[in-house]
């Protein structure tokens, strides 16, 4: 089972047998006793490629969540002599990666043995490792409403507008919403939290910016607004912990955006007692170590 585990994952027998290390011929001999056990059709092979089957898919989230119910008995029989095992799995979008590593380094200091899997992604990768219940948690605004989880408000995102420092608007006290429509923007693209975000603000307030370019980086857009070619709307923790010289936060009428982070959980996905652990842990202690940064 964890062989056709790394099929699934790579959708390829050369790499399960790299990543494994052992022979193709044995990671064939053990996919097709799996499938011979099973009576099922697991995977299918067209042109050299891997196709996993619906039943395939079934018998891979069943054998995580056996793995997992593993690693909970280790992480627990370990527990006796306290919390000093485990991997906890962590998928945030790419904005959530500047407030993340002062929550995760506390508790790691807490609990130094333990091992942390954090991934940083787009908003619809997260989505789609939260479908495939790939993490224990996940870190996001904008939960859609026809996905059912678990969601525990985490932390507040605020939403400013940014500019160079040599920026015209930086010379004015107060600027209105209305100014704005008047620069260009570099933006997020369409389906980030914070694009989704940006847009409801411009219908409620019935505002349009000159969107002159879209990045799909937070990174990058503050070069490009450090170099002048535009504004742009991120979230303040990018500003915060920003390692780009020349931006400065502009005062604007409505400004801040304020939407919630999320800190998700799959419905009906049995935590491990690490993955209890932080969850308490982040409840009690994310706004102390935020604030404490700032």
């Amino acid at each position: 089972m964890q062989i056709f585990s790394a099929l699934v994952e790579t959708n390829s027998v050369s790499l399960v047998a790299e990543k494994l290390h052992i022979s193709q011929p044995s990671v064939s001999i053990q996919l097709k006793n799996l499938c011979e056990q099973l009576n099922t059709e697991l995977y299918v092979v067209n042109n050299r490629k891997v196709h996993i089957t619906e039943a395939g898919y079934a018998v891979y989230q069943a054998t995580l969540g056996i793995a997992n119910t593993f690693e909970d008995l280790h992480i627990r029989l370990d527990a006796f002599n306290g919390l000093n095992a485990g991997k906890l799995r962590i998928a945030v979008v790419s904005t959530a990666q500047y407030f993340m590593p002062k929550l995760l380094s506390a508790f790691c200091r807490k609990y130094p043995n333990i091992d942390v899997q954090l991934t940083i992604n787009n908003r619809q990768t997260v989505l789609k490792r939260y479908m495939e219940n790939l993490d224990d948690f996940y870190v996001l605004s904008h939960w859609p409403e026809n996905l059912e989880a678990e969601k525990i408000p985490f932390v507040d995102n605020e939403l400013v507008v940014m500019a160079s420092d040599t920026h015209e608007l930086t010379r004015q006290p107060h600027i209105s919403l209305n100014r704005l429509q008047h620069y260009p923007f570099i933006m997020r693209e369409q389906g980030s939290g914070t694009r989704m975000s940006i847009d409801m603000f411009c219908q409620q307030h019935n505002l349009k910016l000159k969107e002159r370019m879209t990045i799909e980086s937070n990174g990058a857009i503050k070069l490009f607004v450090a170099e002048g070619l535009g504004l742009a709307i991120l979230s303040r923790s990018t500003l915060d912990h920003s390692n780009v010289p020349g931006l400065t936060t502009l005062d604007v009428d409505q400004f801040p955006i304020t939407n919630q982070w999320f800190l998700v959980r799959k419905t009906g996905r049995n935590l491990s007692l690490l993955a209890e652990t932080f969850e308490a842990f982040a409840k009690l202690n994310v706004n102390r170590l935020l604030s404490s940064s700032q």
